[in-house]
C-alpha cells in the first residue's frame, strides 16, 4: 500500500507543476494541448445547440443542464490558457 502512495504522490508532484517552473517545450506543448481540448469542448457544445432542448420528467431542459456544464468548462479551459499564454509572452513566445 506505500509502494502505490509514492508512486501517486510522484506522479502527482511531476504532474502539477506551476507554469512558471516548465521548461519551453513543455509550456508549448501543454498550451497546445489545453487549446485543443477547448476546440474539442467547444465544438461538442456547438452541436448540442443545434438540437431542440426536450424538457425531462422533472419538467428543467435537459439541453440547458449539458449547456451549463459545458460553458463552466469552457471558462476553466479558456483561464489556464489565459495563464500559459501570460507565461508564453512573459518568455518572448507569442502564442
Amino acid at each position: 500500500m506505500i509502494i502505490t502512495l509514492v508512486a501517486v504522490l510522484l506522479f502527482s508532484c511531476t504532474a502539477l507543476k506551476p507554469v512558471e517552473k516548465l521548461s519551453d517545450q513543455e509550456l508549448i506543448d501543454k498550451y497546445y494541448a489545453t487549446d485543443l481540448a477547448l476546440y474539442m469542448v467547444k465544438g461538442s457544445s456547438g452541436k448540442d445547440n443545434t438540437n431542440v432542448p426536450k424538457p425531462s420528467s422533472r419538467g428543467n431542459i435537459e439541453g440547458y443542464e449539458t449547456k451549463k456544464k459545458g460553458s463552466s468548462k469552457i471558462y476553466k479551459l479558456e483561464q489556464k490558457l489565459e495563464v500559459m499564454r501570460q507565461e508564453l509572452l512573459k518568455r518572448g513566445y507569442m502564442p
